[in-house]
């Protein structure tokens, strides 16, 4: 019987575990920081600390970076960035417009289709789990060519609008996909973020899994993906290439990241681990999942596992034995 683990649930992040969203970022922005400096005529650092001087203090509580979520509105807040010539105007306008377009990129990682439609071939059952909100989230999958039948859920935290749930309008391929998913998309409750146990629990109750031992969560960050998982008995499995970022994403979080507690590199996300959140399995890529599980049907799981535990272990022969055999040999 094969080694691997039987699983009837795989769980998975969306970002930086099924499709990179860090280094499309990063690189949009380091990009576009060398064009607005030459646009200016400034050296970049003091075009980056000009642009950092002048972030809204309502834009100081997120954990993640303060410019490159929306560059023509960092640009726009920094009075000395204001175009001086119709001629600027359109060469800015020029910078935003690439800028989005690379930043926005949203495509799988390689390997992972064919693994998500090996997981369903088998009667297991794939859900997406993240914290992004609803309106942010569905648009990002319909890129990447993620369909409704491709998943069993997609859980996801809402849209709010002072302090209330709404749902934001999304257009095309967004709009078709979020139609045929119907019950399959479950809005969380507001502010419910990983790690959240309550949440992951629901998780396994909606797909029916009876031993969490037969589901796994991937995920890129081992604090907030691994956590609840491993709290209630999952499997883990680590999507390390997430988290191996290049020196162009790098070098744009150090300079507009402010939040000391946020990770990013792999050594960083390993400064997290501990005995709640180890994981089980370490991927280089969402494609080695299957290197490590197989894929099946709850009852077959669970048929599965037991008839691993009753195997018989192979009986180990102790060095002083094997000496003795050797030598009663040789006579």
């Amino acid at each position: 019987m094969s080694d691997k683990k039987p699983i009837s649930l795989v769980v998975s992040d969306i970002d930086n575990t099924i499709a990179d969203k860090f280094g499309a970022w990063g690189n949009a922005l380091d990009v576009a920081m060398d064009k607005l400096a030459a646009l200016y005529g400034r050296e970049r650092a003091d075009l980056e600390q000009d642009l950092l001087a002048h972030v809204p203090d309502s834009m100081k509580h997120i954990s993640g970076p303060y410019i490159g979520k929306d560059l023509r509105l960092d640009v726009q807040c920094t009075p000395s960035l204001k175009p001086t010539s119709p001629e600027m105007e359109k060469n800015l306008e020029k910078i935003f417009h690439e800028w989005d377009k690379d930043k926005s990129k949203a495509e799988l990682y390689e390997g992972v289709a064919a693994t998500i439609n090996k997981i369903k071939a088998s009667g297991a059952k794939f859900v997406l789990y993240t914290d992004s909100r609803e309106s942010v989230c569905v648009p990002r999958l319909a890129k990447m060519g993620i369909t409704a039948d491709m998943i069993d859920g997609l859980y996801v935290l809402p849209d709010l609008k002072d302090g209330q749930i709404i749902h934001k309008p999304v257009k095309g391929k967004a709009e078709e996909l979020r139609n045929a998913l119907g019950d399959k998309l479950v809005i969380l409750e507001p502010k419910t973020n990983k790690p959240n146990p309550k949440n992951m629990q629901r998780i396994l109750d909606d797909m029916g899994v009876k031993d969490p031992s037969t589901a796994v969560m991937v995920g890129d960050n081992i604090r907030s993906d691994g956590t609840a998982a491993i709290t209630l008995g999952m499997n883990y499995a680590w999507q390390k290439g997430g988290t191996v970022i290049d020196d162009a994403t790098n070098r744009c979080y150090r300079t507009f990241c402010q939040d000391p507690n946020y990770k990013l590199t792999t050594a960083e996300h390993l400064e997290q681990m501990n005995d709640t959140n180890r994981p089980t399995e370490v991927l280089e890529g969402f494609k080695d999942l299957s290197k490590h599980y197989r894929f099946m049907p709850q009852e077959k799981a669970l048929e599965a596992k037991a008839q691993t535990q009753t195997k018989k272990p192979a009986e180990k022969v102790s060095p002083a034995v094997m000496k003795h055999l050797a030598a009663k040999k040789s006579r």
